[in-house]
């Protein structure tokens, strides 16, 4: 092979390969993934409509979807802090190499793009409710992943481009980046003043349904498909799906311009960028020793809002509580995360797709998107300082004031979605109230399980185990909340949907106080997890 960066591609992959067969634990997980997605798509009748949707949504959902993270990536590529796409092992065998640093930089742009691929597989889990609203198939869910691909390819191009112009020149940078969103925050402007009339219609009172055709429309024709990149690729996509080759060839062509004008920014360039990527890399190694390691490492953003200092109040174990509360205020918006406001505007987003799923249905959603957040919440976190283990109180006492923020902030997070969802739906009030009560259980239980698994299985050091655990430990616990809510769905048909999350609510409050009672004991003494 003459290409040593294909010979390190190649190798990287092989050897990835052979450690994902000869460890057990990634094998399951693996055969565990492989399941839940074979699960999905054969349980899509329960999404089965009479009538398909119209297929213009499916190409707007792809549109808006594409652009998010279009605009995601390009904002974290284009700033060199954020920008990891060489390990510490690639700086240290190819900087001193006799190879040129465009060359490398389009090695180090494929190997990003094959990590951010990875976050494109939850998109196997919607074929469905894709299959059952707008009759797609698994062809078509291959084009979508491929669109999706695309986009994260031009967005990594153009943040590569943006980044290697102006290295070295923080203010350009700024400038590249106020221009995108810019145009981004132009292209809302224009979605909404096509859509005005439907928008007064909707505020004096009339149905929301004419607004959603015309935002369809305008975001899957092209009109609405200008915005570059994401939006060329939606066109792309969306025109084989309805045989338009006349916009296949536009949008086609639009992305082959855009790829020569972007690689001839990048390969023209002469900047050094050798020592910013020295320092992300030597970032992104000490986040790889601390995992390998067992332990966690907490991302601190390179500019904090830091505002107010003190924490104000707290003494003892409710000092944790209070010290949360300045962290969200200075990483978030008002008491939400930014992941939290993510998560949130995509199930208000899906919801006005999924309404004829009903409320319920949309509650099925939120709380698979719930199962994440807790995972990545703030309680693992803490658990890596030692000033939670060294405060002079109960066990029990800390971990509930630990706990404390992130169950409110679910609260909020349920209330904020709900009262819109329900909206948007014209749902009962009563059934919307009985949604966030249900949601809020789910997020005490699956806050349970994340305290049960630590532990458990807190000496673990494999990560992959860990959550294989935390969703087999998740399995079980919420198996007596479904019980009970098809017991109450039998015994009580007049009040079906309310009795049926009632009952799934007390369950679930019931297992996870039960939970946490039994894991009281988790932070009195450190040993009893790997960090």
């Amino acid at each position: 092979m003459k290409s040593p960066l294909v010979y390190i591609t190649v190798r990287k992959l092989k050897n990835q390969l052979i450690g994902v067969v000869k460890s057990p634990a990634k094998l399951i997980y693996a055969v565990l993934l492989v399941a839940l997605f074979a699960f999905t798509a054969f349980s899509g009748g329960a999404y089965d409509m009479e009538e398909f949707r119209n297929p213009q949504e499916l190409v707007a959902i792809m549109t808006l979807f594409y652009t998010m993270m279009f605009l995601m990536v390009f904002a974290s590529g284009s700033s060199s802090s954020n920008s990891p796409m060489f390990t510490l092992s690639d700086v240290t065998l190819l900087f001193p190499a006799p190879l040129s640093s465009n060359r490398i930089l389009v090695y180090g742009l494929v190997r990003q793009l094959g990590l951010s691929l990875v976050l494109g597989f939850f998109i196997l889990f919607q074929y469905s409710w894709m299959h059952g609203a707008y009759g797609m198939e698994p062809v078509h869910l291959v084009l979508i992943i491929l669109g999706y691909g695309l986009t994260l390819f031009f967005a990594q191009l153009a943040s590569m481009a943006s980044y290697v112009r102006t290295s070295g020149w923080e203010k350009a940078g700024k400038i590249v980046r106020y221009c995108v969103f810019g145009a981004a925050a132009l292209y809302g402007v224009w979605a909404v003043l096509a859509c005005r009339e439907e928008l007064f219609s909707l505020a004096n009172g009339g149905s929301y349904e004419p607004l959603l055709e015309k935002g369809a429309a305008f975001f899957a024709t092209l009109p609405g498909l200008l915005f570059p990149a994401s939006g060329w690729a939606a066109g792309l996509i969306g025109g084989i799906f309805t045989a338009d080759w006349l916009q296949v060839a536009v949008c086609g062509g639009l992305l082959a311009a855009l790829l020569a004008l972007l690689l001839g920014l990048i390969l023209t360039c002469k900047n050094n960028y050798y020592e910013d990527v020295l320092a992300t890399a030597e970032t992104a190694q000490s986040a790889v020793t601390a995992q390998k390691e067992g332990q966690l490492n907490e991302v601190v953003p390179k500019n904090v809002k830091v505002g107010k200092t003190g924490l104000g109040k707290g003494w003892g174990a409710s000092a944790l509580y209070y010290k949360h509360r300045v962290e969200n205020r200075r990483s978030g918006v008002f008491l939400f995360s930014n992941m939290s406001l993510l998560f949130a505007g995509i199930i208000i987003v899906v919801s006005f797709f999924m309404r004829d799923a009903g409320l319920v249905g949309i509650l099925a959603f939120s709380t698979y998107m719930q199962l994440f957040t807790v995972a990545l919440g703030r309680f693992n976190r803490e658990l890596i300082k030692p000033y939670i283990y060294l405060i002079p109180e109960p066990p029990l006492k800390k971990l509930l004031y630990a706990l404390k923020e992130s169950l409110l902030t679910d609260a909020l997070e349920a209330v904020l979605i709900f009262v819109i969802v329900g909206c948007i739906l014209g749902s009962p009030p009563v059934t919307v109230v009985f949604c966030i009560v249900t949601r809020i259980s789910f997020a005490l239980l699956f806050t349970a399980g994340n305290v049960l698994v630590e532990r458990v299985f807190g000496m673990v050091q494999s990560k992959t185990l860990i959550f294989l655990f935390y969703f087999l430990c998740l399995f079980l616990m919420t198996l007596p909340g479904i019980g009970a809510c098809l017991a109450a769905a039998v015994l009580f048909p007049a009040f079906e949907v309310v009795a049926a999350l009632l009952a799934m609510s007390f369950v679930n409050v019931l297992i996870a106080v039960l939970v946490l009672w039994l894991c009281r004991n988790l932070l009195q003494y450190a040993e009893l997890n790997s960090r």
